[in-house]
């Protein structure tokens, strides 16, 4: 089981948001969601770290209500109708190792990104707002301790709608190879969708009633994280052949989901590739609706 131990401010202890805040509850979902299956998204970390993500009594037990195969948390206009991204001309720094390269190329990215969901959201009646990132993560975020390089390479913090990306721990990880990057920063920005689309929210809100690890839990939690992947296949077919991302510079941030593991979190190898695919060929954002999706899709 490839979930990674994450103890952090607000997340196992009593010092977090009231428990009945939907927005602590999306903050630390958020955050869990992301850490506990960095090594399935990035598919660059040499080691699998076990253990349990450690939920914040404070603000929720991180635990879901049972998911129906066809029911949905939430988002029904943004996964809804006919909506898409925009075509955009991604125009990007050379990627390079200092901090002031690093963040070019992801500030420039996230512009990139933005720009692409801005009209879909806005079309769904949610209220767009750019995702923030950080290179240089303190010791903590509203979302609570940062987590040790050996339980994330990237996360988002929904309470601060930040995108984490930790400078080292991605060289590392990634090192300089602009597709990997793409595929990260992509799938982290799929979490800001669905915060901005009310999904994290919702889902926050149906992790009260069961414990950790149940299988209503996994199941929700798959859904959210192959949900991401599929938004980040949207956006690269967005940007494919575009400005500075070429056509095989996509493909191959598409095909880098491969290098995930099976993961009760983030589902199986060929499921977070699978999604990611679809919506890389997908018409619309409809086609990213995970909670519609069969059993053995989201596995």
């Amino acid at each position: 089981m490839d979930i990674l131990t994450c103890t952090v401010d607000g997340i196992g202890s009593r010092t977090g948001p009231p428990r009945n805040s939907p927005l602590a509850v999306a903050g630390v979902l958020a955050l869990v969601l992301t850490v506990v299956g960095v090594t399935a998204l990035a598919g660059r970390a040499t080691v699998r770290v076990a253990g349990t993500a450690a939920a914040d009594p404070a603000a929720a037990a991180v635990a879901a209500a049972p998911v129906a195969p066809r029911s949905r948390p939430a988002g029904e206009p943004l996964l809804s109708g006919d909506l898409v991204l925009g075509e955009v001309v991604c125009v990007l720094p050379d990627l390079g190792a200092t901090n002031a390269r690093l963040r070019a190329f992801h500030s420039a990215a996230l512009d990139c990104l933005g720009e692409a969901w801005r009209p879909a959201l806005r079309a769904s009646g949610a209220t767009f707002t750019q995702a923030r990132l950080e290179i240089d993560p303190g010791p903590g975020s509203a979302c609570g301790k940062t987590p040790g390089e050996d339980q994330a390479t990237a996360f988002y913090c929904g309470r601060e709608e930040t995108i984490y990306l930790p400078r080292r721990r991605v060289l590392d990880h990634l090192g300089l190879h602009v597709p990997a990057h793409l595929a990260v920063l992509a799938h982290e920005y799929g979490h800001h969708v669905q915060e901005r689309g009310g999904i994290l929210d919702a889902a926050g809100r149906r992790l009260r009633h069961l414990g950790q690890g149940t299988p209503a839990e996994l199941r929700l939690t798959r859904r959210l994280e192959l949900q991401a992947n599929c938004f980040a296949g949207l956006f690269l077919a967005s940007v494919a052949g575009r400005g500075s991302v070429t056509t095989a510079q996509a493909e191959e941030a598409l095909a880098d989901f491969r290098h995930g593991v099976d993961s009760e979190t983030h589902g199986t190898v060929a499921n977070q590739l699978r999604w990611a695919r679809t919506g890389f060929t997908g018409t619309s954002v409809a086609a990213c609706d995970t909670w519609r999706a069969p059993a053995h899709a989201v596995r």
